[in-house]
């Protein structure tokens, strides 16, 4: 299988939620996920490829603790969807987990 990503995607689960047109937030787990996307297993969430998606990403420097991420749906498994996000996610540290950033 070709690698479609800018990078390999280490497994981490990380708790975000997922929105879709509605505003219906879906709270999922990452399968894994980098500054430049994830996979998140849902099977709530029906957007096709190339569809978008809003991902709150937890991020413990912003307000209210989450960061809230545009994202495009890359492809679509029974399990999940895999996304590309439109900023990079900036608040995992180097062991993959949300770091609080200095002020």
């Amino acid at each position: 299988m070709i690698e479609r990503r800018f990078e390999r995607r280490p497994a981490r689960r990380i708790g975000v939620r997922v929105r879709i047109r509605d505003g219906a937030a879906h709270a999922s787990t990452t399968r894994n996920v980098t500054e430049n996307g994830a996979f998140i297993e849902t099977d709530r969430v029906e957007v096709g490829a190339a569809g978008v998606v809003w991902v709150d990403l937890p991020d413990p420097a912003a307000e209210g603790g989450w960061n809230t991420v545009a994202a495009v749906v890359v492809h679509r498994h029974t399990d999940g969807i895999g996304v590309m996000f439109s900023h990079p996610y900036s608040a995992l540290d180097a062991s993959g987990t949300p770091a609080r950033r200095a002020a």
